[in-house]
């Protein structure tokens, strides 16, 4: 009788084909940078920072994290489109990079010709929370208050592109409403204007936001998934509002430079993919309401250009201007 492979039993044999080193042993794959684009604090530094040591000792290095926030996402990007395809210097990221052609003017890099994609790590679930503050006690309660008085309200963005930032424009354009956008750099320093009362309401990676909802010190209104969160069970979603087509989630994941060593992509994808998926990790994700994933270089790259699409219609559709 032939038993299927659990997902966890085909990584190891992967790797175990791929004969990755032994810790210590380098066999050609260097020690690295691994640039996040981000201030330290948001998801996307909190998954890099999970997963890198773990792939790296699979890989017989170390990753350094490096964190060069700027412009959207965009300084670090660059920086790694730059660098040499040596493996050396590695892109940390998420899915912003699929929509910031249409939403930043002049961004010096073409996602798709200039990297390498190597891993897709995580899937991110959105909830949108508003400060403590806030008079609506319910999402039925505010999406009231939206309708009637949208100059009271103000919604904070991670980035320009961000899953926020779509989800916000979307939100908008289902209520017949605008309202105040501020982008921020980064989920942490957004965050901390949200607790402050400096800004309304923000459509959130759900990690950084379990533990201030948790404090009391948010209030978490909605979801942006299909379905409701484990982590957060009587927060219901967009879909159960009415907004079936109101599902956004985002994902991060790890590129190099363009024309990077082919069998250093499936090395490194291999060991990413078991770092996200061991027990320890898996479960401090699980905590944050993320998912690991598991595929290989070819599925990433066609998730990228199929957002890549995706994005320009939304953008379109949505009227957000280049900035």
């Amino acid at each position: 009788m032939t038993v299927a492979p659990t997902r966890r039993g085909a990584l190891a044999l992967a790797l175990g084909g791929l004969a990755l080193p032994a810790p210590g042993r380098a066999q050609g794959l260097r020690n690295a940078r691994l640039v996040v684009p981000y201030p330290p604090g948001g998801t996307t530094d909190l998954t890099a920072r999970l997963i890198a040591p773990r792939a790296a000792e699979l890989l017989g290095g170390a990753w350094v994290i490096e964190n060069r926030s700027g412009a959207n996402g965009v300084v670090g990007a660059e920086l790694v489109a730059r660098s040499a395809p040596d493996g050396g210097t590695l892109l940390y990221s998420n899915e912003v990079l699929t929509v910031l052609p249409f939403v930043q003017r002049n961004v010096p890099f073409d996602l798709r010709a200039d990297f390498t994609p190597v891993a897709r790590t995580v899937s991110i679930p959105y909830v949108l929370v508003g400060g403590s503050g806030l008079a609506p006690q319910d999402l039925t309660a505010l999406l009231a208050a939206l309708r009637a008085t949208p100059e009271r309200f103000s919604f904070a963005g991670s980035s320009l592109g961000s899953v926020g930032q779509l989800a916000t424009a979307a939100l908008w354009q289902k209520l017949g409403v605008e309202t105040t956008f501020v982008s921020y750099r980064g989920t942490g320093p957004a965050m901390n204007d949200l607790v402050s009362g400096a800004v309304s309401l923000f459509f959130a990676p759900l990690g950084p936001a379990i533990p201030l909802v948790r404090e009391g010190r948010l209030r978490a209104y909605c979801v942006t998934s299909a379905g409701r969160q484990r982590v957060l069970p009587e927060v219901p979603t967009l879909i159960e509002a009415g907004f079936p087509d109101m599902a956004y989630e985002g994902w991060t994941g790890i590129w190099g430079p363009k024309d990077l060593p082919a069998d250093f992509v499936t090395r490194a994808n291999a060991a990413v993919n078991q770092a996200a998926a061991e027990p320890a990790v898996a479960a401090r994700m699980a905590d944050l309401g993320l998912t690991p994933l598991a595929e290989t270089p070819a599925r990433f790259a066609e998730v990228i250009a199929a957002e890549i699409a995706r994005n320009q219609a939304l953008v379109a559709a949505a009227r957000i201007q280049p900035q």
